[in-house]
């Protein structure tokens, strides 16, 4: 059994440093227990729909791994007395996001559908946006709060920069014959009219999970690194761009799917935690 007892950060780093264990376990058809999920637990409905994952909720047992972790007897990929006498595989969650990505990639179905979100979070959101449309919906992923100290401030874009790279893609959508609507998400109140004349809207009343969901169901996402918007793009298998400097140029030849952590679908990767 695989017990992943540690995926540290807010709720789309918690997935990411959750899916190489969920996905070997998929692969090898081996149990897996994930003890870190508890906050976030009731916005999907689907967490234990698979009998060879199970979320549940030991802060005990936890604190016994993380206690055991601090003084270094237990490691990742390290054998161990658990391991050995209980065959236990112990994983601390983060440091190990980037492994199995052919395996992320293979079980992705299976994935979203662990963690399909619950209908009463997410009803709103597909009334309000629809399919089909007549239009080219881009999600637009507006990072501030702790991404202005996160590396020196380096993705801490203005709206000035965000309008640039938006006026970029509305051109090119345009000469396709398509209208453009940019939906705003954002961990601070976006003023919409620093976005005009652009055809811009936000959720009211929005949230983590739902500005999630949506930006899974836009046709194109656009915004700095994030974890949280490489979620979305997996989720909805919606191509991604990032904007990884303020003088960017934005193609949408560009855009990719996210298919594993820091792994686009047309083979590049970014090397940012």
């Amino acid at each position: 059994m695989i017990i992943n007892y540690d995926s540290p950060g807010q709720l789309c780093n918690r997935i990411w440093s959750q899916l190489p264990s969920i996905a070997y376990g998929l692969e090898y058809n081996e149990k897996v227990m994930l003890i870190n999920f508890e906050e976030y637990s009731g916005d999907f409905e689907n967490l234990n729909i698979n009998k060879l994952i199970r979320f549940t909720t030991h802060k005990y047992l936890k604190r016994f791994f993380l206690s055991l972790k601090a003084r270094g007897h237990i490691q990742n990929g390290r054998p161990n007395i658990f391991r050995k006498i209980l065959g236990l595989n112990l994983i601390e969650g983060w440091s190990n996001r980037l492994g199995n990505v052919e395996m992320v990639e293979k079980h992705s179905d299976t994935i979203r559908n662990i963690y399909r979100f619950k209908c009463d979070s997410i009803t709103r959101i597909d009334a309000a946006i629809g399919t089909p449309r007549d239009y080219s919906l881009i999600g637009v992923h507006i990072r501030r709060g702790d991404y202005k100290t996160w590396l020196n401030g380096i993705y801490y874009y203005t709206d000035d920069v965000y309008m640039k790279m938006m006026k970029q893609i509305e051109d090119q959508v345009a000469e396709g014959g398509k209208k453009v609507r940019f939906l705003i998400c954002s961990n601070e109140k976006a003023n919409l009219d620093n976005f005009r004349p652009l055809d811009c809207f936000a959720f009211m009343d929005s949230s983590a999970i739902t500005d999630l969901y949506a930006l899974s169901k836009c046709d194109y996402i656009i915004g700095p690194p994030s974890s949280y918007s490489q979620w979305a793009s997996y989720y909805g298998k919606v191509p991604v761009k990032y904007i990884m400097s303020e003088n960017d140029t934005i193609k949408l030849s560009g855009f990719s799917e996210v298919i594993a952590f820091n792994k686009f679908k047309n083979g590049s990767v970014m090397n940012i935690d």
